[in-house]
């Protein structure tokens, strides 16, 4: 049976070319499609058609490699130009989303011991792509300081000590204690998908006690800021998985009410023009630099604050109000813009070997911009080129 909030405004024409739309279309018609859209389906070939998930995570890498490489030109077009929260907070909540499809998060979840399995063998995964990628980083930074004879390049994102205590720093860059800056997202993940597995292990049992525990943990974490450490840099993680796990649950339970509740459609309709409206106002907080005085702000403190290191929770509103008021957007733009639909989707459907990429072509980017000088005209090569080799990289990564 049709779904009485998905009217049959949306038809594909043959040949599998893009949606098209209905020219009349009220906000339950552009929402994607159970079925249809939003959850990343096979077409029977090697690669899933575009999606929701897809679009908006190959989304959240473009912005994240243009807002990796500081001063770009282009980085007004990002996410954190208009919103408190940015590009990370919308890439961890898209893994929510998926996650909930690994699990199968409906009523009937897939067999726990091949979820448990899948999510082990994802954190192996990036865990090898973090240690790959920073020693390129690393090698990336030496070879800089060799050709350009600027050693400062050495000192660059907390890079020292893996040139100055190499020892200790292979050890950290293996327990993951070791982390220089711009590519400390990978280990964020790793630690995302251990505490996923704890997640779905318990839902099994109790939805309610999952939820329950997920949001402890983030409670006691501002409140008694525990951090991770950092080794043998000292101080600690650049973004907290214990508080950053939130986001996950969150993208996860987001797709299982979608799944469980046929109201759930009905509640994002009524929430929409309150989450524009918060849109709004964290637009104005941007614009305006507004930031609470770490000194004024009642304790806990990280409750009250824009910390992205704890995910404090105007964050994590400022992320949900994003993911309310763009949730009925992507058949819209399917249907317009379906080539930078279709470029984005392929980034996303890869977005562990393009975000690899995405980090180290960012940081050729700030070299360049650091030796030669910063203009629009080499922002523009810097970011073109960027946007094609992460192309390539999909596509190599779909040959696969």
């Amino acid at each position: 049976m049709r779904s009485p909030v998905t009217p049959a405004v949306v038809r594909r024409e043959s040949g599998d070319r893009p949606l098209v739309y209905d020219r009349e279309v009220s906000f339950k018609a552009i929402c994607p499609p159970r079925n249809v859209i939003s959850r990343p389906t096979n077409t029977g070939l090697s690669m899933r058609s575009p999606n929701a998930i897809d679009f908006w995570r190959g989304v959240a890498l473009v912005m994240i490699f243009v807002n990796h490489i500081p001063g770009l030109g282009y980085s007004f077009l990002t996410l954190r130009q208009f919103a408190i929260s940015d590009a990370a907070e919308l890439f961890v909540f898209l893994a929510g989303c998926s996650l909930a499809f690994v699990a199968n998060g409906g009523s009937e979840g897939k067999p726990l011991g091949k979820v448990v399995s899948r999510l082990l063998t994802r954190a192996f995964e990036i865990w090898r792509a973090q240690i790959v990628t920073v020693l390129v980083a690393i090698a990336l930074l030496g070879a800089g300081a060799i050709v350009f004879t600027d050693p400062l390049l050495l000192e660059w994102h907390n890079a020292g000590p893996a040139f100055s205590d190499t020892v200790r720093s292979s050890i950290g860059l293996v327990l993951l204690t070791y982390q220089i800056g711009y590519f400390n997202i990978l280990p964020l993940y790793v630690v995302l998908m251990l505490l996923a597995v704890v997640f779905i292990v318990l839902s099994r049992w109790s939805m309610a006690a999952a939820v329950a525990a997920s949001l402890a943990l983030y409670a006691a974490t501002l409140a008694f800021q525990l951090r991770l450490p950092s080794w043998p840099a000292g101080g600690a993680w650049f973004f907290n998985p214990l508080s950053w796990q939130i986001l996950i649950v969150l993208g996860y339970l987001a797709i299982f009410a979608r799944e469980a509740y046929p109201s759930w459609q009905g509640l994002l309709e009524r929430l929409w023009p309150w989450s524009v409206a918060v849109m709004i106002v964290g637009a104005s907080v941007v614009f305006f630099d507004y930031r609470p005085d770490p000194m004024l702000v009642p304790e806990p403190r990280f409750f009250f604050l824009f910390d992205k290191e704890f995910l404090s929770p105007v964050r994590i509103l400022s992320m949900a109000a994003i993911a309310i008021a763009f949730y009925p957007a992507f058949p819209v733009l399917y249907a317009r813009l379906g080539p930078v639909v279709r470029y984005c989707s392929s980034l996303g459907r890869n977005s562990l070997a393009v975000f690899c990429v995405a980090s180290l072509l960012a940081l050729a980017g700030q070299i360049a911009r650091y030796i030669g000088e910063p203009t629009f005209l080499l922002d523009t090569v810097i970011v073109t080129s960027g946007l094609i080799l992460l192309r390539v990289t999909a596509w190599v990564a779909e040959l696969q």
